[in-house]
């Protein structure tokens, strides 16, 4: 009886470090915010596009020059200032799942900080992308 529990139990942890990370955040009004970022390599990826439908927010971080980025400092904050989300996304995506409304997502990699005002409508998905000069050029300068 032991052994099918121990085999249930290591296959629940070896599925949960094969998912991309999911968190929750607590925002300061009490709502929570769910969110799942990653993306690098073709499993994560796919991973992402496979779970990212049950969510209504996809952000997109890259480099002009088309190089995905990951270690992106991300706040989400609803109409009346209040952080709904704050994380840092482990790879170029970042899904999120929030209440229709107003907001504002602010995006920062390697100190350069982006803003975007975008409205979350009860139905459908909203994409925005994130693109930084920054990255290209040094990724120039490495080859």
């Amino acid at each position: 009886m032991k052994m099918p529990l121990l085999q249930l139990m290591l296959l629940v942890l070896a599925a949960t470090l094969a998912m991309p990370s999911r968190a929750h955040a607590q925002g300061m009004a009490g709502e929570q915010a769910k969110f799942i970022s990653g993306g690098i390599g073709d499993d994560s990826a796919a991973r992402m596009a496979a779970v990212g439908r049950e969510f209504n927010l996809k952000l997109l971080f890259a480099a002009k020059d088309g190089h995905y980025l990951a270690d992106v400092a991300v706040t989400i904050s609803d109409a009346g200032n209040r952080k709904v989300l704050e994380t840092v996304s482990e790879g170029p995506f970042l899904f999120a799942q929030i209440a229709p409304g107003k907001y504002r997502v602010t995006a920062a990699y390697e100190g350069v900080v982006q803003t975007r005002d975008t409205i979350i409508a009860p139905s459908g998905r909203r994409e925005l992308v994130f693109r930084w000069q920054e990255q290209a050029e040094s990724a120039a300068a490495a080859r």
